[in-house]
């Protein structure tokens, strides 16, 4: 007690004399943004509330969410915002709000060591070894697992700040002294970023009992309209399920699951997310709340930091800084042409869009020309690829047409190697796209959250109000009460529509703000929905599953509409959500660090399912995502009492086999409309020509056609065997043209004279690919025509490689070993192409190593304006049987 009253009554004293601090600024950094008006007013304006360094560092420590990744992703604005980021981000926030009150602030990292308990509760598991897990997943350093001492080591970041010595672990003072430069003050490390939690320590886990029941899912949209009494009960099931996410439907299992099993507890009890056992003591901590085990380093930046990657020696393992890069090529006249590499901190690309767009200007006679295609940030063009018509890479250019195609590749720094090796993950994602399409490139993860969403909202209402959309008087089709069909365009001068006013897609700034905002809106909501219904779905069904990073494109072509009682009147034609690098390292029950197929094929679903629940809630149009095209093929009947099913095609490894059939597909083909037979109307014809021996067909109707492929195929297969080929006939051309020609020219060669003799006579004449005889006998024209046949007609007129298909002297041609569809083929029918893809991923593999899995309608979806296909791809490791892999693809195939 008497240490106490003294340690008191010193501190009384100190709070009449302390000095106050006030210090000379440190500057921003493309991390550490502190400055101006815009996103970063709130942060420094928090800070200034807070007043002073112990209220902001327990404020940044009592009210930020810890969670795992490597490096700087999310910057001090976003991180701020969001209110949850990684050890780096956290520091970086709590940095830049101490660097706006003047105060120095700074990195520090080191390996240290955490005991086995806190580590689990840190992280939210009850596995030391999945505790491992999820961080070596996200590529955190020097990860090591202590038994001996019950321990786990791991790379660490926090923050220090620099206080007077006077100042007594930061407390409010009076007078000034700058700790730039003066020797009274001294670094105190501030860890913000780790922290422990309270749980309500039921430990409810619905896993065992509640799984998702994929068939009545995909068949609510069919079943809800079944008119059948008896049939009330599946109705009334499919009534619960449709137009509901995966996540809302599991809640509503949970919830039943409860009332039968755990009366009067909620799911808020199942999740158990826990509450931060907050600090409140008015003093910066004494010490870091963990033992540090090597040396200390201290940085000013991201960039100090990264700068001992690169050194030599290197004094650091991996870089904190992550990019990403835009490749942009552009295909003219069948030709690909680089242009120049965009690239970008991450960190940047949380509080302003990057797009890439085409900007058009007017040549002479008033017609429309490329200007530039660039990616910008916000406002500011960060690379151009097209300047004035033509591309920009090293030292050669390449003029570029309207609407020439492009191939845009993204590729983001992911989770690095945690072993310190060259393993460092990339996430990558390639696109389609063309001249004159809008393309809003989106990144995200952990660092996703509402405040994005809301800024992006805002912004967009603002451009709005901004600019006016009106219409042209008199423009055919135009519904100007709604806007259907008309051409925006913005009032420049707030009259109405006059010459002056250009249309939207003209008015580069207009678009931006318009188009541009929508797109940025759909991008932030989508991931932040995302990255919460994954938050959801892993605390109730107490699993754990490490975001690496998220990255896509949201994009719309060359048109637009202004279409009144939208959520933000502009209508994009062609919006498209399509994220392909959605990227997690796995899902693991919490309790023992199992791996979870369940759930990964659950946070798929659901990420699908956003896919046209984001695109519905901005414009109010429904919308086709893979899992909503399946509901709706299924929804679909081919005739009375022929209804389109969902196939599941597969194959597996013998080794491998469990409750699944390990050869699907096979048994499958006739679902999809082909046959193991020619179809009818082709008559089947032989021939042996000098040393080849096709097999074709006739028909009576010209033009007719059919594709055919192998069902089954190996690695030993014949390559050419492998192909699906189709098959065309023409009498006097094509394939079959050109082989009775020179069949019927080898028959006339080979006849006698009118006396049986060799017939010496000369003839003129050419053969079937028009080369001259001269003037020889037979026996030399059929030289001729053997030659023309061998070096001309096959690989110039048929090729080689498609040729070989039919020639029963290289491929061993069966007609019984084939399946067979005509084309086209019937409408709703997939075409041959996709389903032979299929079969090839299915078989030309190494199954003892990964097999794949397909589920798919049995016909096209048929949408009111077109066709779309859909499919999901499953991957597993078949060893382990892990699914490794999930993709939900669709393709739109046009209109009807």
């Amino acid at each position: 007690m008497q240490n106490k009253n003294v340690y008191i009554n010193i501190l009384l004293c100190l709070w009449l004399f302390l000095p106050l601090l006030v210090q000379a600024a440190q500057p921003e950094t493309p991390e550490i943004v502190f400055t101006g008006n815009g996103d970063a007013l709130t942060l420094r304006q928090k800070a200034n509330e807070l007043d002073n360094p112990v209220a902001i560092y327990e404020y940044v420590r009592n009210t930020f969410e810890f969670v795992p990744y490597h490096g700087s992703r999310s910057g001090s604005v976003n991180t701020f915002m969001g209110q949850r980021g990684n050890d780096v981000d956290i520091a970086t926030a709590l940095i830049a709000m101490m660097r706006s009150q003047n105060i120095p602030a700074r990195y520090a990292v080191a390996t240290v060591r955490i005991p086995y308990a806190e580590m689990n509760n840190w992280l939210g598991t009850k596995n030391i070894n999945l505790a491992v897990q999820v961080l070596k997943d996200q590529g955190i350093q020097k990860v090591k697992l202590d038994g001996a001492t019950q321990t786990v080591e791991l790379e660490h970041v926090w923050a220090e700040v620099k206080i007077p010595f006077e100042q007594y672990r930061g407390l409010p003072t009076k007078l000034s002294v700058d700790c730039s430069s003066s020797v009274r003050c001294d670094w105190i490390p501030l860890d913000a970023s780790f922290k422990q939690k309270t749980y309500n320590g039921l430990d409810i886990d619905p896993y065992p009992s509640v799984t998702f029941n994929y068939t009545e899912y995909y068949y609510a949209l069919k079943n809800k309209n079944l008119t059948d009494p008896k049939d009330a009960i599946l109705k009334n099931r499919a009534l619960e399920l449709v137009d509901k996410n995966p996540l809302t439907i599991l809640e509503e299992q949970i919830a039943v699951w409860l009332r039968n099993n755990e009366s009067g507890k909620t799911l808020e009890d199942v999740a158990d997310t826990g509450q931060i056992i907050e600090a409140h003591d008015g003093l910066l901590p004494s010490s870091l709340p963990y033992q540090v085990v090597d040396t200390v380093r201290q940085y000013d930046s991201v960039a100090a930091h990264d700068a001992g990657v690169k050194a030599t020696p290197k004094t650091e393992p991996k870089e904190w800084g992550k990019l990403l890069k835009i490749y942009v090529n552009v295909v003219e006249s069948g030709i690909t042409f680089q242009t120049k590499l965009a690239q970008v901190l991450l960190a940047k690309l949380n509080t302003k869009p990057l797009t890439l767009t085409t900007e058009y200007g007017k040549n002479a006679d008033e017609d429309r020309i490329i200007s530039t295609l660039a990616t910008k940030l916000g406002d500011t063009v960060i690379t151009t690829h097209i300047k004035d018509g033509k591309t920009l890479f090293g030292e050669s250019s390449q003029s570029v047409s309207d609407f020439a195609p492009l191939i845009i590749r993204l590729e983001m720094d992911g989770a690095p190697d945690s072993s310190g090796g060259a393993n460092d993950r990339k996430i990558t994602a390639t696109y389609s796209g063309i001249i004159g399409g809008y393309y809003l490139i989106a990144t995200g993860g952990e660092s996703s959250n509402w405040s994005q969403v809301h800024r992006a909202a805002d912004k967009l209402l603002e451009a709005n109000t901004d600019y006016k959309v009106v219409f042209k008087p008199g423009e055919p089709g135009c519904a100007v009460a709604s806007g259907l069909n008309c051409t925006p365009y913005v009032d420049a001068t707030n009259n109405g529509w006059d010459a002056s006013d250009l249309p939207l897609l003209e008015d580069k700034p207009a678009l931006d703000a318009l188009t541009g905002g929508l797109l940025y809106v759909a991008a932030t909501q989508y991931y932040a929905k995302q990255r919460e219904h994954f938050d959801r779905a892993d605390h109730l069904m107490k699993t754990k599953t490490p975001i690496i990073g998220f990255l896509g494109i949201v994009s719309t072509d060359d048109k637009a509409e202004y279409i009144d009682g939208t959520a933000f009147s502009i209508l994009p034609g062609g919006l498209l959500i399509d994220m392909k690098g959605i990227t997690i390292g796995g899902s693991y029950r919490v309790s023992d660090n199992t791996y979870s197929n369940r759930q990964f094929e659950l946070l798929g679903h659901i990420t699908s399912s956003l896919e046209h629940e984001i695109w519905q809630e901005l414009t109010g149009y429904d919308a086709v995502s893979t899992v909503r095209g399946i509901q709706m093929a299924l929804s679909q009947q081919i005739s009375v009492g022929n209804d389109v099913e969902l196939l599941k095609l597969r194959y597996k490894n013998k080794a491998s086999v469990d409750e699944l059939d390990t050869d699907t597909l096979p048994g499958l083909y006739t679902k999809f409309g082909f046959t193991s037979t020619v179809p009818s109307g082709f008559t089947s014809v032989s021939f042996t020509i000098f040393d080849t021996s096709p097999k074709l067909w006739t028909h009576a109707t010209e033009g007719k056609s059919f594709d055919m492929f192998l069902p089954t195929i190996s690695a030993t297969t014949e390559y050419a065997q492998k192909k699906l080929v189709p098959y065309e006939y023409h009498k006097d051309s094509g394939l079959y043209g050109f082989t009775k020609c020179t069949d019927d020219k080898i028959s006339w060669a080979n006849e006698p004279d009118k006396d049986g003799q060799l017939d010496l006579n000369l003839y003129t004449g050419a053969t079937c690919y028009d080369t001259s005889y001269g003037k020889n006998r037979k026996y030399v024209i059929l030289d001729i025509l053997k030659t023309d046949w061998i070096d001309n007609i096959i690989p110039k007129v048929f090729g080689q490689e498609y040729f070989d298909y039919f020639d029963r002297n290289k491929g061993g041609f069966a007609t019984a070993s084939k399946i067979y569809q005509s084309y086209p083929p019937e409408k709703g029918e997939y075409e041959a192409h996709p389903i032979a893809s299929i079969r090839s991923d299915l078989y030309d593999r190494d199954v003892s190593k990964s097999w794949v899995e397909y589920w798919l309608p049995s016909r096209l979806v048929s949408a009111p304006n077109n066709y779309f296909s859909v499919d999901i791809r499953k991957q597993y490791e078949t060893t382990s049987k892990r699914l490794i892999s999930i993709s939900f693809e669709i393709q739109n195939l046009g209109g009807k």
